[in-house]
């Protein structure tokens, strides 16, 4: 299964600055474009596939050990 990966998913996987993992997504976009993949130049798309992001990285991503969720939805304000 292809996973998907975002802006803010990279933050929490890494530790990534906002401004990184911007880039990150950008060059990961950049090179699934370079592979054929020309639906990934339109500016709107914000999911990459994660292997992309790995190959930038270097090193592979857990996100089974990872809980992702928004914290704020279970609470009462």
């Amino acid at each position: 299964m292809i996973q998907n990966i975002t802006k803010s998913d990279i933050m929490i996987l890494t530790g990534y600055s906002k401004t990184q993992a911007q880039n990150i997504l950008r060059k990961a976009k950049a090179s699934m474009v370079s592979e054929g993949f020309v639906w990934y130049s339109n500016k709107r798309v914000s999911r990459v596939p994660i292997q992309a992001v790995e190959a930038i990285l270097g090193y592979k991503l857990d996100t089974e050990n990872v809980i992702i969720d928004d914290v704020s939805a279970g609470t009462m304000l």
